[in-house]
């Protein structure tokens, strides 16, 4: 009796990639049957639950020097402040001087940015702190992701539905094909993908807006589709 495919797994007819042995069956009567490449795939799609809001300085000057200060003296000063808090991840971003010249080539300014990243799952707490600074460095970029053991926690789950999927599809495959059994030769698990979603009401010009007069950032995340795959080869065993 052939069995059901699982609604969201997404199975298809391939050639096996290598992606690294997992298994192998041993060498038998087997390795004289016919051999299928499979592929199954499963897929679930999570919440986004981590922020990245990235601050930015920016200077100009005619002295390149009084640049560089200045970006320095601003970084520091928010870094400064910071520290004493252990819940948002902060870190040094994009940093870039670069001189600004007039039809003739000659150089008329010097122009600075210097960046901050502030991650973390609390997003509340990264929007207060982020917006606690919009008047020394203004954001210039908000993103999401999901975190390392949220993503993990989707995989593993993903394991065992990608597994049966896998073993259904071999199964309705060989009797299609006029065999009754089927024996695993090898199998190879295949890397996350993930497709990033926004949510329809999220506008980054809007929260920049908004944001210099707020005690913290409007931001609201999407979700991303997190995949497995798992595809290898099969003995087609017992013609019918």
């Amino acid at each position: 009796m052939r069995n059901r495919l699982l609604p969201r797994a997404l199975l298809t007819a391939s050639l096996l990639l290598s992606l690294g042995a997992v298994w192998a069956a041993q060498p038998s009567t087997e390795a004289k049957s016919p051999v299928l490449h499979l592929e199954a795939q499963a897929y679930t799609e999570i919440d986004q639950d981590t922020v990245i809001i990235t601050l930015q300085a920016t200077h100009q000057s005619s002295e390149q020097s009084v640049v560089t200060q200045a970006l320095a003296q601003t970084v520091a000063a928010v870094l400064d402040e910071v520290k004493t808090q252990d819940v948002v991840k902060v870190s040094s971003g994009h940093y870039s001087v670069r001189p600004q010249h007039d039809k003739e080539g000659s150089i008329t300014a010097w122009i600075g940015q210097s960046q901050l990243l502030f991650e973390s799952t609390d997003m509340k707490a990264a929007s207060e702190l982020a917006a606690k600074y919009q008047e020394k460095m203004p954001v210039s970029n908000v993103a999401f992701t999901v975190s390392k053991a949220a993503r993990n926690q989707a995989e593993k789950a993903l394991m065992s539905e990608a597994a049966q999927a896998f073993q259904e599809r071999a199964q309705e495959m060989a009797l299609a094909l006029g065999y009754e059994h089927f024996a695993i030769k090898e199998l190879h698990l295949g890397g996350s993908g993930a497709v990033y979603r926004a949510p329809k009401s999220y506008r980054t010009e809007m929260m920049m807006a908004a944001a210099p007069a707020a005690d913290s950032l409007p931001i609201h995340q999407g979700t991303e589709e997190v995949s497995l795959s798992l595809n290898g080869s099969i003995y087609l065993l017992d013609k019918k």
